[in-house]
């Protein structure tokens, strides 16, 4: 039994040390938070309950489109109340000029787990 005990306590030990992943990525620290490169695009596309892409860049002064594909409403509602699309019903499009640099984090008002951000060069 207690050679079972040890086959299985060393087992385990192996089994853990692999579950570290490789050192080839990137890592994240405990309390700091990663970040995705934002897509130099002047388009967001909502489908699915998602907005496409989650990080944008414009140049300050460019205009940033919405589109709605779903059947459901969405918004575009800055996190800091400086600019809101208002309702999007499916087809809809509206298009905000940004002339302020920053990062501008944003939701959708009716599906508040819907969040993305502009970032504005």
């Amino acid at each position: 039994m207690r050679a079972a005990v040890a086959c299985v306590g060393v087992a385990g030990a192996i089994a853990l040390t692999g579950c570290g992943g490789d050192d080839s990525g990137s890592t994240t620290s405990p309390g700091s938070s990663s970040t995705v490169a934002a897509e130099s695009t002047n388009e967001v596309h909502i489908s699915d309950f998602k907005f496409g892409p989650e990080s944008v860049a414009v140049e300050a002064g460019a205009e940033l489109t919405w589109t709605n594909s779903d059947d459901s409403p969405h918004t575009a509602t800055a996190d800091d109340s400086s600019f809101d699309t208002g309702d999007l019903d499916q087809g809809d499009s509206k298009s905000i000029t940004f002339d302020e640099p920053g990062t501008f984090s944003y939701y959708c008002r009716f599906h508040p787990f819907m969040k993305a951000t502009v970032e504005v060069r």
